[in-house]
């Protein structure tokens, strides 16, 4: 008699745990309403000819257009390049965190999977990103670039909210996909011998 009471109680259990999790809670949960920050992004480059050794400025301001988010990216990749060096060199940032360098070979997210998804990084980029973002909230990111070698030198500007939510969750919509399978804006500076 006692293991039948047992059983039925932890049947009985059971039951509403089930009950609870699949009606009750899920609807909750939907009820709430999702947050769906929207980021955009300007550059603007000081030259877009320049001579071999000489310098231009890439800035960036970006900002959050929707609703509050937990993380606000921006990304500048450089695809000519194997590695930053003395090439690239942040000039001034306003970002909550300390930008991170990216080299070829790092486990990257792909897809905008927010991790859950990676990849191998194939050329060096820099990431800036506030964590929280408000809605409203601008942020700037200024490079100064010394192409060492002449030809057309190229730069991915990209912009990531987190939570990602809809295709509004990240800027640009469409265009050029970079190494991470996501859409890219894509600068070009001509670099004369």
């Amino acid at each position: 008699m006692k293991k039948f009471l047992i059983y039925a109680i932890i049947g009985f259990s059971i039951m509403i745990y089930f009950t609870l999790t699949v009606f009750v809670l899920p609807e909750q949960y939907l009820s709430n309403e999702q947050l769906h920050p929207q980021p955009y992004f300007e550059v603007e480059l000081s030259e877009s000819e320049i001579s071999l050794g000489e310098s231009f400025r890439l800035n960036i301001v970006s900002e959050n257009r929707g609703d509050y988010g937990d993380i606000h990216i921006v990304s500048a990749a450089f695809p000519d390049l194997i590695e930053i060096g003395d090439v690239i060199e942040i000039v001034t940032y306003d970002f909550t965190q300390s930008p991170v360098y990216l080299v070829p070979g790092d486990e990257i997210s792909y897809g905008y999977s927010s991790g859950l998804e990676s990849t191998l990084s194939k050329y060096p980029s820099i990431e800036a990103l506030n964590r929280p973002i408000q809605s409203g909230a601008k942020n700037h990111f200024e490079f100064v670039v010394t192409p060492e070698k002449s030809g057309i030198f190229t730069i991915y500007v990209k912009s990531v909210d987190i939570p990602h939510t809809s295709n509004l969750s990240h800027y640009p919509y469409s265009g050029v996909l970079d190494h991470q399978d996501e859409y890219v804006l894509v600068y070009l500076v001509n670099v004369n011998p």
